[in-house]
């Protein structure tokens, strides 16, 4: 009897899991240039990395408009599942790391500007002080757009102050506020 034997090219994953990344910084910032910085690599390599995901896929995924680029349907529709993959691997790479007592992964927050400013700063500093290995990002803005950035999954936590609701969204009470009159 033979033995069959799944066979997967890891370098080729991390390499297609590394397109979508940069594809999806290049969604984020409309821009090669600002995608390069932010992947730390350079703008031709981004636009390699573009280029080589249309002919995977036989689609245009980036259109120029003037001095702009504009993302087409096809490039809507792979930014979207691109999202919702790395969410998961960012998901798993989570759940995984918990078995073994590790804490490590990005956790990306955002808050209303009050909050971000005073509230805040200490707590992050404390959870940082205990868990080194995530890398924390805040997004300070009002109640409206964090909830918004929670709404496109653009953040994973957000701190609000106020009354708004959102049907689709969870809201737990976490602290009052005191406001005094001086």
């Amino acid at each position: 009897m033979k033995k069959i034997t799944f066979v997967e090219n890891k370098k080729l994953k991390e390499m297609s899991d590394f397109r979508l990344k940069t594809f999806c910084c290049v969604a984020k910032y409309m821009s090669y240039t600002k995608a390069a910085q932010e992947m730390h690599i350079t703008q031709p390599a981004v636009t390699k990395h573009v280029h080589e995901l249309e002919a995977q896929y036989k689609e245009r995924l980036i259109e120029r408009q003037g001095n702009k680029i504009v993302l087409t349907h096809a490039g809507e529709v792979l930014l979207e599942h691109s999202n919702e993959i790395l969410r998961e691997y960012s998901r798993l790479d989570f759940v995984m790391n918990m078995m073994h007592g590790e804490h490590s992964g990005n956790l990306r927050i955002g808050a209303s500007t009050t909050i971000a400013q005073y509230v805040l700063p200490p707590i992050l500093a404390k959870f940082a002080s205990k868990f080194p290995e995530i890398h924390m990002t805040l997004t300070s803005g009002n109640s409206n757009d964090i909830e918004t950035a929670m709404v496109n999954h653009h953040i994973d936590l957000g701190l609000i102050e106020g009354d708004k609701r959102l049907p689709s969204m969870k809201y737990t009470h976490l602290m009052d506020d005191e406001l005094v009159a001086i």
